[in-house]
């Protein structure tokens, strides 16, 4: 037991103590509360965002929909001339204030072109063609196209009639909106895409000035028109296409609508666009783009504007950092448009900071904590020298537990190794019986299949081969048949100087011990064959195989084997001693099992000792390989 004398210099520091641990707990239970503190203003930034996003989702669906009625209005109707269109759109552009413009793009062909610029020009329009741009931005007539994309109606037409006419699939940035489209076959939100009414202006690329904050730069609308056919209702294909209806956005109107009032006071607004097809989402230093922005206090417009540039999520929560300065708090929720994927951030201004958090249940939390450090001194300094005994005590029966843990450890180690080599000497199911109950062990086994083989010439080759090196060779060969002996699912009985044997059909019998066997004797000569080429040697093997009932068991009770017994064996023996160096000769009795699966040549009748005359026959081949070069290769074996 310890010496309590080693902790009398507690008696001196009862207030420190207490004072300590009271200090402590104290500020955990003020960081716990501030943090809570900051939750509740961040919930409630939650849903002042799920407020807004909802809003202005509503006001895009309804955008978009309008788009879409228009369309269907355009797939009911086979024509609709230039008053009927400014008719149709004219409420939805008062009513949206995020789409400025509505415009028709019909699909023209080659072959359309010279009656559709002719209708255009018989209506009072003259000097009507289908046109696009040059390398100087000016407008000429449209080069030769298989299809071309005009502008037929616009509205407003911001007094330019020149834009009537401009094939949109001139330009890569419509083309790519519209083939998408036209590839989805529903409506769909391009990137910001420079555009400007009067087509006959230059854009001057470079202008240093961000997507969100140029009026050149808008998100299109593009919703593809197909023939309407009510008794067709598979996917119309692209030679049912008429044209798109375009309707061109500027999301930052809506911004400007929405945001006037307190619904985001004190709070930045940011809108990105983060669809994982988007172009520029692939830069490196932050992960979407700028669309539209809000900003209370004017903090970040000149390095927003600069970069374009949103904020990031560094980690799976709600606190976002930006991409070049730290301490930005705030709250990203997503807003699905059509095929477009946006999100809107709401980020915390100083001032919000200032009003929102109010952390004075966290003040009264210290001062509260701070009055109950005021513990019973002789209590504490009892209290802590019996928890210092017991915590030594424990560490003492921990020390010795883990003593105990290895010595266990140690001793399974042992296990498993005596349980390895037990293994390498008998079958598995045969050292479980001994192991709970020893005694002999012999089992009958109506049918299995047994092999013997044996190199010939290996005794003369020991004459001029060293001693070790003839170990090497020997080790070499039967590790490979043990290898197949394992792959087939074999037991291996033992070896005998240069003759192996090996067993299918026991301890666990299978139905297939015959097949497995003749596999195993197949593999076994290609086997020697390739350690013929290996090592230069003319190596030539006998194998025997027979099947019938056999007894197997141990017997003993030092340095036993597991063993077979029966007439079995001795034929088994026989087929391989009375057979042809480098074939496999089998009796009739496992022919008559195999005789379906494998091809055999007929040997004849010869004598055994003891037995008389049998039949016999050479395993060549599996059927199912007859044709393989596989086959080719052990057929030719045999007859080498």
């Amino acid at each position: 037991m310890p010496n309590r004398s080693k902790f009398h210099w507690y008696r001196y520091l009862p207030v420190w103590i207490i004072l300590c641990f009271g200090v402590t707990m104290s500020a955990i239970a003020f960081i716990l509360v501030w943090n809570w503190e900051n939750r509740r203003r961040d919930y409630e930034l939650s849903r002042r965002t799920e407020a807004i996003a909802s809003t202005l989702q509503q006001d895009l669906d309804s955008d978009l929909e309008a788009i879409r009625t228009i369309g269907d209005f355009f797939s009911a109707s086979s024509n609709i001339d230039a008053s009927f269109f400014q008719r149709l759109v004219q409420r939805p552009l008062s009513q949206h204030i995020s789409i400025e413009t509505f415009m028709w793009v019909p699909r023209v062909t080659d072959r359309q072109r010279y009656d559709y610029e002719a209708n255009f020009q018989e209506q009072g329009n003259p000097d009507f063609a289908i046109q696009e741009k040059n390398d100087r931005g000016e407008l000429v007539y449209s080069s030769e196209q298989l299809e071309y994309f005009p502008i037929s109606h616009i509205q407003p037409i911001h007094g330019n009639p020149n834009i009537l006419g401009f094939n949109l699939a001139s330009k890569e940035v419509y083309r790519q909106g519209l083939e998408t489209a036209r590839k989805k076959k529903q409506l769909i939100i391009t990137e910001l895409v420079p555009w400007e009414a009067n087509l006959t202006t230059k854009l001057s690329p470079g202008s240093g000035r961000s997507a969100a904050e140029s009026p050149n730069l808008k998100a299109l609308a593009i919703q593809p028109i197909y023939q309407s056919d009510p008794d067709n209702f598979s996917d119309p294909s692209d030679d049912e296409l008429q044209g798109y209806i375009v309707a061109v956005l500027r999301i930052q109107n809506l911004f400007d609508d929405k945001f006037r009032g307190s619904m985001v006071q004190n709070l930045n607004v940011y809108l990105c666009d983060s669809s994982p097809n988007s172009a520029r989402n692939i830069r490196a230093n932050f992960t979407s783009v700028l669309l539209s922005f809000y900003e209370f206090n004017y903090s970040s417009i000149g390095r927003l504007l600069a970069g374009n540039k949103c904020p990031f999520l560094e980690n799976d929560h709600r606190r976002y950092e930006w991409l070049e300065e730290e301490g930005k708090e705030g709250v990203r929720h997503q807003i699905k448009i059509a095929d477009k994927s946006w999100n809107l951030y709401l980020i915390l201004t100083e001032e919000y900071r200032q009003i929102e958090t109010k952390h004075w249940r966290s003040s009264a939390t210290l001062m509260i904590g701070l009055l109950w450090t005021l513990i019973p001194v002789t209590y504490m300094v009892t209290s802590m020298s019996r928890t210092a005994q017991i915590e030594k005590l424990a560490q003492e029966r921990a020390r010795q537990a883990e003593q105990l843990q290895q010595a266990f450890q140690q001793l399974e180690i042992e296990q498993k190794k005596s349980e390895r080599l037990l293994l390498n000497v008998l079958p598995e199911p045969i050292a479980q019986r001994l192991k709970q109950k020893p005694e002999i062990i012999a089992d009958s086994f109506a049918s299995v299949t047994i092999l013997f083989a044996d190199i010939v010439g290996f005794t003369k080759m020991s004459t001029r081969i060293s001693a070790p090196k003839l170990v090497e060779l020997l080790n070499e060969i039967f590790s490979a048949f043990d290898e197949l002996a394992i792959r087939h699912g074999l037991e291996k009985i033992k070896t005998i100087g240069d003759a192996y044997m090996v067993v299918g059909g026991l301890p666990v019998e299978r139905p297939d011990h015959a097949e497995a066997i003749a596999e195993m004797a197949l593999d076994m000569q290609e086997a020697i064959a390739r350690i013929d080429i290996k090592h230069r040697e003319a190596f030539c093997m006998r194998i025997g195989i027979h099947s019938g009932p056999v007894v197997a068991g141990v017997i003993g009770t030092h340095k036993f084997i597991y063993d077979l017994w029966g007439d079995s064996v001795n034929l088994a023996s026989r087929m391989e001693s009375h057979g042809i160096p480098g074939c496999i000769q089998v009796s009739e009795a496992t022919y008559k099992l195999l005789q379906d699966k494998y091809i055999f040549e007929k040997r004849g009748s010869i004598p055994l000792k003891g037995r008389g005359d049998m039949t016999t026959y050479l395993l060549l081949t599996n059927k199912k390989q007859i044709g393989s070069s596989k086959s080719k290769h052990r057929i030719s074996s045999e007859f080498s």
